[in-house]
């Protein structure tokens, strides 16, 4: 009995380094596990923006062929056009003259999708209020090449610029369409939360609003900020997204990007620092009007 009772106590339990050793694995497991979802979900966030983008592209192109293969106006100031919201109302500028209103009709209205993932908040968040169809203009996912496809009355579709016809104004304008950029995922810039026109409007703050916005801009002119790291001068992500044409590169560290193919890619914004991506007649990576205005 005695035998029995020393053999009994002598069995050794776990050490504490071996339940250390235990802890630690166990936590380096539920790591890999946590950092594995995260990426799961950021691709399913992804390819449902994708996926959008793409149905925004084809309506896009059907605006077009219902125009004679004329463009929506980037940004318009025609006034004589009728524009209207959900409820059927008239759409007041200036949400009338940017493009969510007019490109709308041809999603069958389905504003969801041109605002995706954690975007559709703003949908829900104003869609009773009055300032609904103001807001829903500002904020899309999806930034329009403006400027440079359809024209901007503010600039280049501007009464001074408009003879030399520097945008495409027609789908036959463009020779490459696979390297057209049209819409790009977008941010707006910093302090957009804060603007007291939109607090007053809405009454309070309404999270999320930077995640989105309605134009995106080319770096001519030096519209862009360089980011400069240790000397070195590049077109890198900053937390103003108006340091480079209000591009976001939320998809890991990339920018969702739809050309006039039809066609989507994910593109660093040095990448986008290329003109001949933004602009149809854009000849060179650094191009500019000069030539154009001897």
């Amino acid at each position: 009995m005695l035998a029995k009772t020393l053999q009994h106590t002598n069995k050794k339990g776990f050490t504490l380094v071996e339940l250390l050793v235990v802890v630690a694995i166990v936590g380096i497991l539920l790591s890999l596990i946590l950092v594995m979802a995260g990426q799961a979900m950021q691709s399913a966030k992804n390819s449902t923006e994708a996926s959008s983008l793409r149905q925004v592209l084809q309506s896009y192109v059907l605006a077009s062929a219902d125009q004679n293969g004329k463009f929506i106006e980037g940004y318009t100031n025609n006034t004589e056009e009728t524009v209207y919201d959900l409820h059927g109302d008239l759409v007041p500028f200036p949400a009338s003259a940017r493009y969510v209103w007019r490109l709308l009709p041809y999603l069958d209205n389905a504003v969801d999708i041109l605002y995706v993932n954690g975007q559709e908040n703003v949908l829900s968040q104003t869609i009773e209020s009055e300032c609904f169809s103001y807001i829903t203009s500002l904020f899309p996912s999806f930034g329009l090449n403006s400027e440079w496809m359809g024209g901007d009355f503010r600039t280049t579709a501007s009464p001074a610029l408009e003879s030399k016809r520097l945008y495409a104004k027609y789908h036959s304008d463009v020779k490459t369409p696979a390297n057209q950029l049209v819409f790009a995922s977008a941010k707006a810039p910093t302090g957009t939360e804060d603007d007291p026109a939109l607090s007053d409007c809405l009454g309070g703050s309404v999270a999320g609003l930077e995640e989105g916005f309605y134009e995106v801009t080319s770096p001519y002119d030096f519209q862009w900020s360089w980011n400069t790291v240790d000397g070195n001068h590049s077109y890198a992500p900053t937390m103003n997204s108006a340091d480079h044409g209000y591009l976001s590169a939320r998809h890991n560290g990339k920018v969702l990007t739809g050309q006039l193919d039809g066609s989507t890619s994910t593109l660093t914004i040095e990448q986008l620092s290329d003109m001949r991506r933004w602009v149809p007649r854009a000849t060179t990576h650094d191009w500019n009007l000069t030539s154009l205005f001897p």
